[in-house]
């Protein structure tokens, strides 16, 4: 291709983006500011590093768990009136905070009151989309997975189409539309189901921007059986699969990929995970989405509702069902010191740790 093509070829794809701006804002949309809120938010490694899959509207689990960490002051008379207390902390929250259970407004509360807070003290909470929001997103306020989330919007007043356009009065759905998608602190890369697809971060970026801003939040990238925020691990790991994923109603079948007992660099789904993560500059893959009991290639089990890491650290479950609307497992945090997998633990309500990678 030459210059005067691939010129052309830009023009085209901002003319595009332009057009789709346009008929968002003629249908009452909030515009995103991508310079302000890129798909993917990247942050130097800090000292501690903690990483929460899950809630689904369980906001005392969540405040137990945060507390429990010394993330929070325990107890707060409101959302808004929580305090900070994890310095210069970062803390990664991996999407799927509404729906399931019945207090996400609360959820979402406190998130966007820690955000300034840490911000103050050189911490940071970091915030990316799940499935669930951006179901809730495209579907204009009808939420494909559950109605509990929209429920209690109308029982406070608020209408779920003005929350899903971003015109709420609340901000609320401002703050949902401006999620990123993603995240990438030190070595380590969070999102909420996993699978990027062997891209970049300026690939991610670009693609996540275009095709919100052409599609909504019903991108491919996003809701596709094997994207960003619904890649399956039933009844096969996404990284087992080099061509469709499964759904989850699949069963297993003979046309399945066939694995032997996996050695050092011979299992072909572990290697493909490592050349996406390392697309990334990346080492590490964090991501919740899956609470279940899920078998691997090489014959070992992940028990449901554990945090559970695979192939010595390259890649951690952390969503393990925390929320009385799913599973009402035990919640935890991972907490990764110094940037280091082998100082990533798991962090229960009550102080308690478990080692993840010895």
């Amino acid at each position: 291709m030459n210059s005067r093509q691939s010129n052309f070829q830009r023009q085209g794809v901002l003319a595009l983006i332009l057009c789709c701006l346009l008929a968002a804002q003629s249908r009452g949309q909030a515009i995103r500011d991508w310079q302000r809120f890129p798909a993917v938010v990247e942050e130097q490694t800090p000292r501690e590093l903690y990483a929460l899959g899950d809630v689904h509207g369980d906001y005392d689990r969540m405040v137990e768990l945060l507390a429990g960490a010394h993330l929070i002051a325990p107890n707060p008379i409101t959302p808004q009136a929580v305090r900070w207390t994890g310095g210069k902390d970062v803390l990664v929250c991996t999407g799927d905070m509404i729906d399931k259970y019945t207090y996400a407004v609360s959820v979402i509360a406190l998130m966007r009151a820690l955000q300034p807070l840490a911000m103050r003290d050189g911490g940071r909470v970091i915030v990316t989309m799940g499935n669930h929001e951006a179901e809730f997103l495209a579907g204009a306020g009808a939420d494909k997975k559950g109605m509990e989330f929209e429920e209690e919007l109308l029982s406070v007043g608020i209408s779920p189409p003005d929350v899903a356009a971003g015109k709420d009065s609340k901000g609320i759905g401002q703050w949902l539309r401006d999620l990123p998608v993603a995240a990438k602190v030190g070595d380590w890369f969070f999102c909420h189901a996993g699978n990027t697809g062997g891209l970049s971060i300026a690939q991610l970026d670009q693609q996540v921007e275009a095709q919100i801003t052409q599609h909504g939040f019903d991108s491919p990238i996003l809701l596709d059986d094997n994207s960003l925020l619904e890649a399956r691990m039933h009844p096969r790991p996404w990284w087992d699969w080099d061509g469709q994923a499964p759904t989850l109603k699949d069963a297993p079948t003979e046309k399945e990929p066939k694995h032997a007992p996996a050695n050092a660099g011979d299992d072909p789904g572990e290697n493909r995970l490592r050349v996406g993560i390392e697309a990334l500059g990346a080492h590490h893959l964090v991501f919740g989405h899956q609470p279940g009991k899920i078998k691997f290639a090489d014959g070992t089990e992940r028990e449901a509702g554990a945090m559970y890491q695979k192939f010595d650290g390259l890649v951690f479950l952390i969503d393990t069902g925390m929320s009385r609307g799913v599973a009402g497992g035990r919640g935890a945090l991972l907490r990764i010191s110094n940037g280091s997998a082998h100082g990533a633990t798991a962090v229960y309500a009550d102080g308690t740790t478990q080692t993840l990678v010895p």
